[in-house]
């Protein structure tokens, strides 16, 4: 024993040669680990694992350089099959003491047998195996498992305290007791083993005896095997019986070999037959269950693969997607840059055209920045074109195409500057109106009402909207524009037809829409009548 603060061997007093210290605690201190180190042997010895270990755990507490304590440690742990345990006392004994260690003797002995340690490692992944598989509630395979691992290491008490207590569950009371006790045989005192004999004491009222009964039969007969005579006591004296005269023919011996030949084959079918033939079935059935658990095992490593490729599948996809994105992003780009070259050379027309291909949601940052200069560079060209080819679809009674143009219209004026903005938000209107979106056209008519109150009132706008509690007057209506082309006045269903007594006035009021301006807007192909933005003849024209 070293002093704990210069490392001096001590001698018999209480204080340290080297550096003078007070050395009685530790002095103290070692004597304690030694006398929990002497209970722990004395238990090992009656096969007292637990109470060995827990003393030897409490030695080691007060000096864990106790390296016999150590040593004994490991020896309970192999004793109880977890030789990992051992292993790693052994190994932390070795380090503290590298000479004269018995550790190196127990791990030479396990180290140098590979078969041994293979056979270990392997029940210690059986050992995990049935415990995943009691989780799962897969009792069969763990029952299989464990009784592999017993008969592997029959040592492993927690082998037979799991099996013993998947036979308690299933009920099967007398199995569970012959393997607690097999298991106190290693562990006399094991509170788990003896807890689970008491349950099924409990259920069974049957009691368990774990004490070793030696039978010893003493012969108080002799008899001479050469003259066959019997000798016995009776008493104090010694009697002796002359065997019996037996008379036997060759008939009698005869019958007795066949006797003998029939209770040999009876032997032989009865008991040899029997246990050849479950042999060969245990064997088989062994066989067919390694064969599930190979199987089972196989089967979760196809669908881990599975699962892997079905995960590369999605990336590709996904990868394939963002590419496919990136390209139409990337021409986007390149179509906003053709526009700007366009823009540049002073084709302001072209350029509007262009600017209304783009979907401004695929641009952001100095893109969108871009985007924007352009189109408000070509403010003006977009709202005129997308109001001539709106009012265009109206005249030709198409009102969803006239509502998307216009509304892109509106939308290309969002200062409301250009002079048509209120004629534009009027066609929209109708052409909501028309389609029978009474909310839509509200909208517009609101906006009519609040931002150009003229054209509001000189069309009467007050009367379209819904709730307003008035009805338009188609009549007046077409009075108002009835010198200005804007209209047409048929008989029939369409409107009405002069004249005082034969009126025909619609279900729904007839849309007036504002006069013609003095430029054409666009010319009929076909007809080569000409047309102004709100889609009425240009004066002079038939």
């Amino acid at each position: 024993m070293r002093c704990i603060y210069c490392n001096t061997p001590l001698a018999g007093i209480d204080y340290c040669t080297g550096c003078g210290a007070d050395i009685t605690i530790q002095k103290r201190i070692v004597r304690i680990s030694n006398l929990l180190y002497n209970e722990g042997l004395e238990k090992a010895l009656v096969r007292d694992m637990k109470g060995a270990v827990t003393c030897l755990k409490r030695s080691l507490k007060f000096n864990k350089e106790n390296t016999d304590a150590r040593n004994l440690l490991g020896l309970c742990y192999y004793e109880t099959g977890e030789a990992v345990s051992a292993l790693c006392e052994w190994v932390v004994s070795k380090n503290l003491q590298p000479q004269d260690n018995l550790a190196d003797y127990y791990l030479d002995q396990l180290q140098n047998n590979k078969n041994r340690l293979d056979t270990i490692n392997q029940t210690i992944r059986k050992y995990n195996q049935s415990v995943m598989y009691c989780r799962e509630d897969n009792e069969d395979m763990a029952i299989i498992q464990l009784k592999k691992v017993i008969n592997q290491n029959p040592k492993l008490v927690k082998a037979y305290q799991l099996l013993a207590l998947l036979y308690m569950k299933r009920q099967e009371y007398e199995r569970a007791r012959r393997l607690l006790k097999k298991a106190a045989a290693i562990d006399m005192t094991n509170t788990t083993i003896l807890r689970y004999l008491q349950e099924i004491e409990d259920v069974t009222g049957k009691g368990t005896n774990l004490t070793k009964k030696h039978k010893k039969y003493e012969k108080e007969t002799e008899q001479d095997k050469v003259t066959g005579t019997l000798r016995y006591m009776s008493g104090t004296e010694m009697v002796i019986q002359p065997t019996t005269f037996r008379d036997s023919s060759t008939i009698a011996t005869f019958i007795n070999i066949i006797l003998g030949i029939l209770l040999g084959g009876a032997i032989v079918w009865f008991l040899i037959v029997p246990a050849n033939r479950q042999s060969v079935n245990d064997q088989a059935n062994r066989q067919v269950t390694d064969a599930n658990t190979k199987l089972a095992t196989e089967s979760v490593k196809v669908q881990e693969l599975q699962d892997e490729i079905d995960g590369y599948e999605e990336q590709k996809e996904r990868a394939e997607q963002e590419r496919d994105e990136a390209l139409e992003k990337a021409q986007s780009y390149d179509d906003l840059l053709a526009v700007a070259n366009v823009y540049i050379t002073g084709d302001q027309n072209q350029a509007a055209n262009l600017v209304a291909s783009l979907d401004k949601e695929n641009f952001d940052g100095n893109a969108k920045t871009l985007y924007d200069s352009l189109s408000g560079a070509v403010q003006g060209n977009l709202f005129q074109q997308y109001y001539n080819a709106g009012t265009t679809a109206y005249v030709a009674g198409d009102y969803k195409t006239a509502a998307e143009q216009l509304q892109k219209a509106v939308d290309a004026d969002p200062q409301r500057s250009q002079t048509n903005h209120g004629d534009a938000l009027l066609y929209l209107g109708m052409s909501h109106y028309n389609e029978g979106d009474r909310t839509k056209a509200d909208e517009s008519f609101n906006k009519i009402i609040q931002y150009f109150p003229n054209i509001a009132q000189q069309y009467g706008i007050s009367a379209y909207v819904s709730g307003s509690g008035s009805t338009p007057d188609p009549l007046s209506r077409a009075a108002d524009i009835s010198g200005m082309g804007g209209a047409t006045t048929t008989g029939g269903d369409g409107g009405y037809s002069g004249g005082d007594d034969n009126i025909d006035i619609q279900d729904e009021p007839q849309q007036n829409l504002p006069a013609p301006d003095s430029y054409v807007a666009w010319t009929d192909p076909t007809t080569g009548l000409k047309y102004d933005q709100y889609g009425n003849l240009m004066p002079g024209q038939q």
